[in-house]
């Protein structure tokens, strides 16, 4: 045999038979010793060289058979062909061997071998199942015969056995790469509830988010870095009118520019993208507020800029308590700059109305003398109210709502706006007769007179013009109130100027909040805005109406008060002459010469002091020597109220009259309250200071 060529495997074979012959026959022809039997019986050259080898197991009786197989069994070397003759006696026969053969190894090939025809096959294969285990042969038999059943049932032996053993690997292979899909098939099972877990949670994260997102009260968006809207919350749409999808994807300048201004904002929100943090207070007209924007960079894992995210806290409200102090802290720097010169002032205007007065009374009447001492006196009295005016404005606080008339309100306002406006504006007043008593505070309604008439001033500045104020009752069913208020009667107030007019896109628009066509610098945009809440605090309405060239009138209706008080008419007498002691104190020596001078011409005798303590040490010299006591109240050293305090202590009876320019700590009650019979504001015209005097000397008073 060559190096190459493998040496087959060899094939245990059991044979069973009770003649020695046969066995003798079989090992000749399976496992021959020698060569002795080559060329017999018609075996050619080729049996020497087998190309199987057999081990042969001989047996003479099926118990000799059935114990072999058992060994075979207990070793694992199983048997691949068993010839049992049928006939074996003088023990079992071959069919009962074949039958235990077969229940020890259900593999085995077996032939059965019998000389006779008493078995016939159909009963060999009904008790030796199965048939294709099963082969059938009678003696005599040829030895070829032998060999090819020997050789052929091997072959189908061994192809069981490896087909077998393929089976079982193939099997063993199937369960494990079962196993291992079921593992797998479980580990992804695993990872597909894990990842389902973890989109239920990023859901939930997300809706979570957007809950809060759109929660937030303050305005957010943000801008993407081609400068377009990529998000903004439910604040920020509901502030422009829109649902959230009608905004993404538009320009910056759609939500922060108004229609009219593009640019206007934008281009600082746009200042604000450079990757950086900021905070910056911004006017938006186009968000109707003032806010306090803060910019934050959003960014990709690798830093790499995505977007801005804009928060935009309204502080509207702030800005407008913010701008109220100021107005309230200029009108107090105002009300303390006025009180510090309506001292002084009004004791010039004093000295100059007294003296006129003195003139006046002196001079004949019809002359150029009289006739110019009564224009002095006219300007002094103009003074005079202008500076209880600036007084008056200056020192307004939060006051209850009471019975208001407002013609003389709209009269004295004018006054001032006179004084403010240029002279290229002439101001008429159209004050017609009628109820005009509202319940309201009169800072509140001056407020809104000066706001419309300083709008209207503001438009005519330049071209000049008529500015028109009137003033009329309207009954009911005219009144264009809201509510219930208009079935009521009303107040008509109107502000008309002949300047150019409001352009019809803005109209709608005047009285937002900081919404104005003024240069920088020049307003605010909150008068009317102001005059229109002002308005609706007191349940009225303010119309507008205006033509581009034909000027602007506003119109205010407020509802009238019902049952007002009539004011009682104060007829207006000569002064009477009066006798009398009088002690008069004024710091000022021009006001006490002046003073005593009129005091005399009314028929009293008079004794100046310029001191208070030397007044008041003179007083307590003889307390019965004077019938009253006139007295300043602001003066060095002793106020009016403390000299009139203990000029009382010594004379509880005695009247007393106070005169004062300006006193933030004396008024006509805590004046009363500490015996004082009156308190007259300078300067005093003589008729006034006259009717006081009498008054205070009167029997009884």
């Amino acid at each position: 045999m060559g190096a190459a060529e493998t040496r087959p495997e060899v094939m245990r074979l059991l044979v069973a038979d009770d003649e020695r012959r046969i066995l003798d026959l079989f090992t000749e022809i399976l496992a021959p010793s020698d060569d002795i039997l080559d060329g017999l019986d018609g075996l050619g050259a080729g049996h020497a060289v087998q190309e199987q080898s057999f081990e042969l197991t001989l047996c003479r009786q099926g118990e000799q058979a059935v114990a072999a197989f058992q060994a075979a069994a207990a070793e694992n070397r199983p048997y691949a062909v068993a010839f049992v003759d049928v006939r074996m006696p003088p023990g079992r026969g071959g069919l009962a061997a074949a039958e235990e053969i077969r229940a020890i190894d259900p593999w085995v090939q077996i032939v059965v071998v019998t000389a006779f025809t008493d078995v016939d096959p159909v009963t060999i294969a009904r008790r030796v199942p199965p048939a294709d285990k099963l082969l059938y042969i009678q003696k005599p038999f040829h030895p070829q015969e032998i060999m090819q059943f020997a050789t052929s049932l091997c072959a189908k032996w061994r192809a069981e056995r490896d087909f077998k053993a393929l089976k079982s690997r193939l099997e063993t292979l199937v369960y494990e790469r079962t196993a291992a899909l079921a593992s797998a098939n479980r580990k992804l099972t695993r990872e597909m509830e894990e990842r389902e877990r973890v989109t239920h949670l990023i859901e939930s994260a997300k809706r979570e988010w957007e809950g809060t997102f759109d929660s937030v009260q303050d305005l957010v968006v943000v801008i993407g870095r081609d400068c377009a809207v990529r998000r903004l919350n439910l604040a920020m749409a509901h502030r422009l009118g829109l649902a959230p999808r009608d905004v993404v994807g538009r320009p910056c300048s759609f939500v922060f520019d108004a229609e009219d201004k593009p640019g206007e904002r934008s281009a600082d929100i746009l200042e604000m993208t450079d990757g950086r943090y900021h905070s910056r207070e911004i006017a938006i007209p186009r968000l109707h507020g003032e806010f306090l924007i803060t910019s934050s960079p959003l960014t990709h894992a690798d830093d790499a800029p995505l977007a801005t995210v804009f928060v935009a806290h309204d502080i509207t409200e702030r800005k407008n308590l913010e701008r109220r102090l100021r107005q309230s802290q200029k009108m107090e720097a105002i009300g303390t700059l006025a009180g510090g010169i309506a001292h002084d002032f009004n004791n010039i205007l004093g000295i100059i109305m007294g003296f006129a007065e003195m003139i006046e009374g002196e001079a004949p009447a019809d002359t150029p003398l009289a006739r110019r001492v009564g224009h002095i006196l006219a300007a002094c009295r103009r003074a005079r109210d202008l500076v209880l005016q600036i007084l008056s404005f200056s020192r307004q606080n939060d006051q209850e709502a009471n019975h208001l008339r407002v013609g003389p309100l709209v009269r004295e306002t004018l006054k001032l706006i006179r004084a403010t406006v240029p002279n290229t504006i002439a101001i008429t007043e159209m004050i017609k007769p009628g109820r005009d008593a509202i319940l309201a505070e009169p800072s509140q309604i001056q407020q809104i007179i000066m706001n419309l008439c300083s709008n209207a001033a503001q438009a005519m500045r330049e071209t000049g013009g008529i500015l028109e104020v009137g003033l009329e009752e309207m009954a009911a069913g005219n009144c264009p109130l809201p509510g219930e208020s208009g079935l009521a009667d009303c107040l008509h107030l109107w502000v008309r100027d002949t300047g150019p007019g409001i352009a019809p896109d803005i109209l709608e628009r005047i009285f937002d909040p900081f919404f104005t066509t003024k240069k920088p610098g020049e307003g605010t945009g909150m008068g009317l805005s102001v005059a229109h809440g002002v308005v609706r605090k007191y349940k009225g309405e303010i119309k507008v109406k205006s033509q581009p060239g034909r000027g602007a009138t506003f119109d205010v209706y407020l509802p009238l008060a019902a049952n007002a008080p009539d004011e009682p008419a104060v007829p207006v007498a000569d002064p009477a002459m009066g006798r009398g002691r009088i002690l008069l104190v004024d710091d000022e020596q021009a006001l006490a010469d002046i003073g005593r001078e009129l005091v005399e011409s009314l028929g009293y005798k008079v004794v100046a002091q310029s001191d208070p303590k030397q007044a008041l040490a003179l007083f307590r010299n003889d307390p019965a020597a004077f019938d009253l006591l006139i007295t300043d109240q602001n003066m060095p050293g002793l106020t009016g109220a403390e000299l009139a305090k203990a000029a009382l202590a010594l004379r509880p009876e005695l009247p007393v009259l106070m005169l004062t320019g300006f006193s933030e700590t004396m008024s006509k009650e805590g004046a009363r309250a500490i015996g004082i019979r009156d308190l007259l504001l300078k300067p005093v015209l003589r008729r006034d200071l006259a009717t006081a005097i009498e008054a205070a000397l009167r029997p009884g008073a």
